[in-house]
């Protein structure tokens, strides 16, 4: 049977420094696109994403912070769940927003922006802003999802 589904990599990435590593390696070899994002844009939502703890979330319209509640009430735990144990599925939706435009930045200023976004999610000491569909996080947490949501966008890149 055949399926409209892009070409995927299964990545598994146990650190920060792991997903960088792979991060540098598409820059070095070049990559083609199996999905929709380049390296940058990729790089920049997964660093928006691992910010919006530390800067706090953006602030949805109202409607969409009503339905954001009710889903952190009711299904949330449970996807939250189920990215933790099996990942990222594709197609899920994203705020618009933190997908950045193809060429907002160069593939080595997008990974460099997700390093020094890395950085201070490692330097941070305070608590940690709730997300507005899962609720509240911690670090360990924090890491286990990022690494996550970046190997299934670095996914669909394939190195050259």
């Amino acid at each position: 049977m055949a399926t409209n589904e892009p070409k995927k990599r299964q990545l598994a990435f146990k650190n920060y420094e792991e997903m960088m590593v792979e991060v540098h390696a598409l820059i070095a070899s070049g990559y083609i696109c199996n999905g929709n994002w380049t390296l940058s844009q990729a790089c920049g939502h997964i660093a928006d994403w691992m910010r919006f703890p530390i800067d706090g979330f953006p602030n949805p319209p109202l409607l969409m912070r009503m339905i954001f509640w009710v889903m952190k009430h009711t299904v949330g735990p449970g996807m939250r769940r189920k990215i933790l144990a099996e990942g990222f599925r594709g197609g899920m939706p994203t705020a618009p927003d933190t997908v950045p435009k193809p060429d907002a930045m160069t593939d080595s200023e997008a990974a460099e922006l997700l390093q020094q976004t890395i950085d201070r999610v490692k330097a941070h000491e305070g608590p940690f802003f709730p997300s507005p569909l899962f609720g509240a996080t911690d670090r360990e947490s924090l890491e286990k999802v990022s690494l996550l949501h970046a190997a299934h966008h670095l996914g669909y890149l394939e190195p050259k």
